[in-house]
């Protein structure tokens, strides 16, 4: 360890409330989606950063945006239900176009899934952070623990990446 170095913090969870959370985003999804229980869960939030010059001031404003995501492997369906930061309120689902991606990618530093639509879509793509949450997170629902869940939405990912590459698209590296 040197001199300036930081000390990693260990992550601190409440296991009970990680697992009412859970069955809540559980439901919510399933509320939602009409078939919501053929998916399984993740966690993800997205950000948004606005730099304005000012005359005195320049100003940066970052938005959250808190997702729970549902995939489902035996169609390579995903679907994005954006909730609060309370688990209280939820939106429709939205589907995302899965013929009009063409990469997919991940930064294992922070956790970040990219779906990339294809030039002419509208939008360069979703950009899911799907790491976990802890007891001290100042955004978002606090104490979701999803190592397992991680894993397994990677996997998911790896299958697409498979199914991109038959259809001759080229990739980005994959680094898990």
């Amino acid at each position: 360890m040197g001199l300036f170095s930081k000390k990693e913090k260990n992550a601190v969870y409440d296991a009970a409330d990680c697992e009412r959370k859970k069955k809540r985003m559980r439901e919510i999804f399933d509320e939602a989606v009409m078939d919501g229980e053929s998916y399984d869960l993740l966690y993800a939030y997205m950000t948004t950063s606005k730099f304005e010059k000012g005359f005195l001031f320049d100003t940066n404003t970052t938005s959250f945006y808190y997702y729970i995501v549902g995939y489902r492997t035996s169609d390579d369906q995903i679907l994005l239900v954006q909730v609060d930061h309370d688990l209280k309120e939820y939106s429709e689902a939205y589907r995302i176009d899965m013929d009009k991606i063409v990469n997919v990618s991940y930064d294992p530093k922070i956790c970040q899934l990219c779906l990339e639509y294809e030039k002419g879509y509208g939008t360069f793509g979703e950009l899911l952070k799907i790491k976990g949450t802890d007891a001290n997170t100042k955004f978002g629902p606090k104490n979701i623990q999803q190592k397992e869940e991680r894993e397994r939405f990677l996997d998911f990912a790896e299958h697409l990446r498979d199914v991109l590459k038959d259809k001759g698209y080229r990739l980005d590296k994959w680094k898990r």
